[in-house]
């Protein structure tokens, strides 16, 4: 076996090791829950870069993301600057995915289609206009916006079934599906035309001093490698590869018949054979994280089901609540007997309890989540049954009179009322709160302490960009009472802090900006 076969297969028996290792830990997370294996985004250096903006400003993390993906984010950048994208050619699991089909189709001898220039430059585009938008919306909701339309979220949940995965990744698995039976003819047509991550590297990687190079001298022009390339760059015409789409992939190095012709070189002098870039990539990348891990930075998960189920105002929180967590787990974390969510929910009595509450929903054929689904039920029960009431930071002094939603203020229980008198009195007068003036001041108009429905929330707000707006804002406009917006936040289990815009809120609750007013505004059935 020559040099380059030794170094291909090499190259292929990490990408394969990290594919499935990859792919171990997402089905350990599926089936044994977030206790025993952290989720696929904690992995990813992408969610990372989602999250860097929440972690500058305001030193936490956006959900699902730990302080491995960050030190991940880290040595993808260097490995990217010191040996080009890298990263793609031998580390990422979802390029060995393509890059498997890409040959399934070589061994059937499918013909591949060749993109017009301009239009494949056009559509290269695409993954840049994506990133710019995904990192948009993440850093301004504060969620993994992108998660549902991620093919590699998508392959990490097939283990869950096809309910979770024709539910919240139905797109991503359709991304995913297209992505690999799209490979047989267009190779690596999700690393070229939308991923993210790639969209980053290719422009972290023009600073890189490591490319490609070709020898002229010993050059033949035979165009293999142009026939061969995934991304469909011009190599044979080129002294260097400068294209920020080149995936490092080495199939042009491999598929040249003259040796040395093509090679990955440093600043134009230092050539680098293919298994020394190999060797290099690896010690670059899981160097910095043997070292993390020894020095004990590397965290990819929960070390214990109560920091799990803790929020970031050091309280345990139902909200927090995961399928992937356990019946048991939830039980003795929020002290609620067992027995008393198995009653609530007419769940038998031999249901095993040490099963994930997405399993015992999908044994009981009952949704997940939603309106009717078990797992969001049982956060709503248990917020119910320790009287939980969400808390955010408190009013400052100069904050406006109107509401700045601060933590919900406890107040005594009231009477049961009369059947008469559960109608809104319009003539009723407001009682003295934030926002309003004192008994004897000159009052404006009384503000509004209920009587909504669904129709009328729907008129009110739908269209009128209520979701860039404020909780503070929405109370002004429209003479909304800042002490009952407090009292409907806290029957909602709903936490809002102050500056929060409503669509932000609506989305750490998976919902609309203007669900959302419903929910808060409308009380009685229809409402909450």
């Amino acid at each position: 076996m020559n040099t380059m076969k030794l170094s291909r297969v090499f190259q292929y028996g990490v990408k394969f090791f990290i594919l499935a290792y990859a792919t171990y830990l997402a089905v350990m997370h599926q089936l044994k829950g977030v206790m025993e294996a952290a989720n696929a985004h904690a992995y990813c250096p992408f969610g990372g870069l989602e999250s860097i903006y929440k972690l500058i400003l305001s030193g936490g993390y956006v959900e699902k993301i730990m302080p491995a993906t960050m030190i991940l984010l880290g040595v993808t950048v260097l490995l990217v600057v010191l040996l080009n994208r890298a990263f793609c050619g031998w580390i990422c699991p979802l390029g060995t995915l393509q890059a498997l089909f890409d040959r399934l189709a070589r061994l059937l001898k499918i013909k591949k289609v060749q993109v017009p220039q301009n239009l494949e430059r056009w559509l290269q585009y695409l993954k840049y206009v994506g990133l710019v938008v995904i990192l948009y919306f993440t850093w301004r909701v504060g969620t993994l916006v992108y998660a549902p339309y991620d093919p590699w979220a998508a392959y990490a949940h097939i283990a869950a079934g096809w309910e979770e995965l024709s539910g919240e990744f139905l797109i991503g698995l359709l991304f995913l599906v297209a992505a690999l039976v799209g490979s047989l003819w267009l190779p690596n047509n999700f690393c070229r035309y939308f991923c993210p991550m790639g969209a980053f590297l290719g422009i972290v990687s023009k600073i890189s001093p490591t490319r490609i190079a070709r020898n002229e001298k010993t050059c033949i022009n035979c165009k293999k490698c142009d026939r061969v390339c995934p991304a469909q760059i011009d190599i044979s015409t080129k002294p260097r590869v400068t294209s920020p789409e080149c995936l490092a992939c080495g199939d042009c190095v491999a598929n040249c018949p003259v040796d040395k012709t093509l090679e990955f070189s440093a600043s134009r002098k230092i050539p680098i054979r293919w298994l020394a870039y190999g060797v290099l990539t690896l010690v670059i990348f899981f160097g910095p994280v043997w070292i993390a891990e020894q020095l004990g930075y590397w965290k990819t998960g929960y070390t214990s089901a109560a920091e799990a189920l803790t929020n970031q105002s050091g309280k345990l929180d139902p909200a927090r609540i995961k399928g992937s967590m356990t019946l048991d787990m939830v039980s003795q974390e929020f002290k609620v007997p067992v027995e008393a969510i198995l009653k609530k929910f007419n769940l038998p009595g031999d249901t095993k309890t040490n099963e994930m509450l997405k399993k015992i929903a999908g044994d009981n054929k009952l949704p997940t989540e939603g309106a009717d689904g078990f797992v969001s039920g049982v956060r709503t029960f248990i917020a119910e049954s320790i009287g939980f009431t969400a808390v955010a930071p408190a009013v400052p002094a100069a904050a406006p009179p109107a509401v700045s939603v601060p933590a919900p203020v406890a107040t005594p229980k009231a009477q049961p009322a009369k059947p008469q008198e559960t109608k809104a009195a319009p003539a009723a007068k407001p009682t003295a709160s934030a926002g309003q003036p004192a008994p004897g001041a000159a009052a404006p108009a009384a503000q509004k302490t209920a009587a909504y429905t669904v129709e009328s929330v729907q008129a009110q707000f739908e269209g009128k960009g209520v979701g860039e707006k404020t909780l503070a804002q929405i109370a002004k406009e429209n003479n909304i009472d800042g002490e009952y917006l407090k009292k409907r936040l806290a029957a909602n289990n709903f936490t809002a802090k102050e500056g929060e815009t409503v669509k932000d809120i609506a989305a750490r609750y998976n919902t609309k900006p203007i669900d959302f007013m419903k929910q808060l505004l409308v009380e009685g059935p229809s409402g909450k």
